[in-house]
């Protein structure tokens, strides 16, 4: 049983990330509605599945623990975008730029006086805030779980409309991240699952993927797409109905996946394809230019399949060097 959940949850999260890096490349606005609709708030529920506050002593504890998991990838693969970034668009880099890619690091949001040179690591910063806000909740109340999720729903739905500025950290999105990080850990109870699955696992991502691309075609004051990095939700009851029951499709189309090696592979290293494919993204299209096909939707795909490649094809060669280094140091112990 264990085995079948981890299961799932590493091909729902290789298929998010492949629809974050199709919908990183150039595609039109309809098929842009379906990816945006789809991508990020499955990642912040299949987080809150493997969330387990209780692993944790204490709230300095879970800091630690994301400063080195969350916090230090994130500088590094920001400071590898750099340079691609500006040869990319044959600029040089002075002290001007440096100066505003170490304000866009620091303030860390994916939008406006933020990241610049990697914005996909948005969600980094943001994920942390998700789960410093939400430790307390589940640490000291418990029995008021519902109440706190209504509240960060509502906060995170009208706080930039008040504010009209984007918050450090992506602390402004980690409000509305936290009700589908909640969701996460909720399903992740057994009779939850049991009660999901009883549905044949193609029935379900049918219906629910016809649900949620029809609700959110009746959200149409979402424009020019629901954008939960940009805050773009339009209606608050349409946009959670039509994520839900997106991120449901998800799952059950993960759950018909699951035994996919690739997809699986995919989603055990989401980490390093978050980070590292906007690299890809901007030595082929800038630089480049590639364009295998006529078709702008399918040309993106095979864009999106050649990013994941090259990253995966990194991580490989970085195990590789890694385990030989080992091995070396191991042998010069002995």
């Amino acid at each position: 049983m264990k085995k079948e959940r981890i299961g799932f949850i590493d091909v729902a999260k290789g298929l998010a990330m492949l629809l974050v890096v199709y919908g990183h490349n150039p595609l039109p606005e309809g098929m842009l509605k379906v990816v945006y609709l789809l991508n990020v708030p499955i990642f912040f529920l299949m987080s809150g599945y493997t969330f387990k506050a209780e692993k944790y002593e204490s709230f300095f504890c879970l800091v630690k623990k994301l400063a080195k998991r969350v916090l230090v990838p994130y500088i590094v693969m920001n400071i590898l975008a750099l340079p691609v970034y500006y040869i990319t668009r044959e600029r040089a880099i002075d002290i001007a730029a440096v100066k505003e890619f170490i304000v866009g690091v620091i303030y860390g949001s994916g939008a406006g006086t933020g990241l610049k040179c990697n914005i996909p690591l948005w969600f980094l910063p943001c994920i942390f805030a998700v789960q410093c806000l939400w430790y307390p909740v589940c640490k000291y109340a418990k029995k008021a779980k519902g109440i706190f999720v209504l509240a960060f729903s509502l906060i995170g739905f009208f706080i930039y409309p008040v504010l009209k500025i984007r918050l450090p950290w992506g602390i402004d999105v980690a409000f509305t991240g936290i009700v589908f990080f909640a969701a996460g850990g909720f399903i992740r109870a057994e009779k939850v699952q049991k009660f999901i699955f009883k549905i044949p696992s193609l029935v379900g991502f049918l219906i629910m993927i016809s649900l949620s691309l029809l609700l959110n075609s009746l959200n149409r004051s979402a424009l020019p797409n629901v954008d939960v990095n940009a805050m773009v939700f339009g209606n608050y009851f349409l946009f959670y109905l039509s994520t839900f029951s997106g991120c449901f499709a998800m799952i059950y189309l993960a759950k018909l996946l699951e035994k996919s090696k690739i997809l699986s592979y995919v989603g055990r290293n989401t980490m390093w394809i978050l980070g590292l494919h906007s690299i890809f993204i901007q030595f082929f299209e800038l630089t480049l230019k590639l364009n295998f096909v006529s078709d702008q939707r399918l040309n993106s795909f095979v864009l999106a399949v050649l990013e994941i490649g090259c990253v995966v094809l990194i991580r490989l060669i970085y195990d590789a060097l890694k385990n030989m280094a080992q091995k070396k140091f191991l042998s010069g112990v002995n």
